[in-house]
């Protein structure tokens, strides 16, 4: 596409060249369409007769010296759009190996632990109320209780809780993939067991069963369903229950 010029560049430019018509830029609405005149009409004389007195006759003389020479060619050029350059090969080519961003990994998992007893790492979905969650683990955390004879305490002083979220840092360059996921929850399990000298660790829910499974050197693990599961399935409790029993 043309670039339109400011009108007194435009004006010296037609000057220059000794263009003395020119086709308007833009088409008026309702105007006829433009025509080029390959020649100049002829001016038009009439037999006026002869001069009034006093009134000297008025000449058209011929133009006696040539206009100059003018690069008609270097003038246009500057008028002329440049050229693009080609675009390349990769710009040509479709974006159909581009790989597509992966869906960012995030999840909540809670520990609920007592420490010399046991641990539980839960994956209840966030919509499941707090309060039936804790009551339930408490009562999960009682029955191993009178399971292990040498335990002593109180579950309700001694229970714990807290949440592990995912990805642990909002920083984008950071790897935070599946992975990465399943060493840190590793490390957070093995941390609190070392810490708080807890023998079991009870991973309930898919993602606590995945993210979660490891290598627990002197601890038991049980992995069953999550406990949002069996709130919503207590018959559910029957068999988990029997599990408990036969992993002591």
């Amino acid at each position: 596409m043309f670039q339109q010029l400011p009108e007194g560049k435009r004006l010296a430019y037609l000057d220059a060249m000794g263009v003395e018509s020119f086709f308007p830029r833009i088409a008026l609405p309702g105007a006829p369409p433009p025509v080029l005149c390959e020649t100049l009409p002829e001016p038009v004389t009439t037999d006026a007769g002869p001069p009034a007195a006093g009134v000297e006759p008025v000449s058209v003389r011929p133009a006696t010296s040539a206009a100059p020479e003018i690069n008609r060619e270097a003038l246009l050029k500057d008028l002329l759009p440049r050229e693009k350059s080609a675009p390349t090969a990769a710009a040509t080519k479709p974006a159909t190996a581009e790989a597509k961003p992966q869906e960012r990994l995030q999840f909540t998992l809670r520990f609920y632990q007592v420490a010399g007893l046991a641990m539980i790492v839960d994956s209840s979905p966030a919509a499941t109320p707090e309060p039936a969650i804790v009551r339930f683990t408490a009562n999960l955390l009682l029955a191993i209780s009178r399971l292990d004879g040498e335990w002593e305490g109180s579950i309700k002083d001694s229970l714990h809780h807290h949440l592990f979220r995912w990805p642990l840092v909002g920083n984008a360059q950071i790897e935070q993939g599946a992975t990465a996921a399943r060493e840190a929850v590793t490390a957070a399990v093995q941390a609190n067991c070392e810490r708080h000298a807890i023998p079991r660790i009870l991973l309930l829910g898919e993602q606590a069963a995945d993210f979660g499974a490891g290598d627990y050197s002197h601890c038991r693990v049980l992995s069953s369903h999550s406990v949002s599961h069996f709130l919503m399935n207590p018959l559910a409790k029957r068999a988990l229950w029997q599990s408990l029993q036969a992993w002591g």
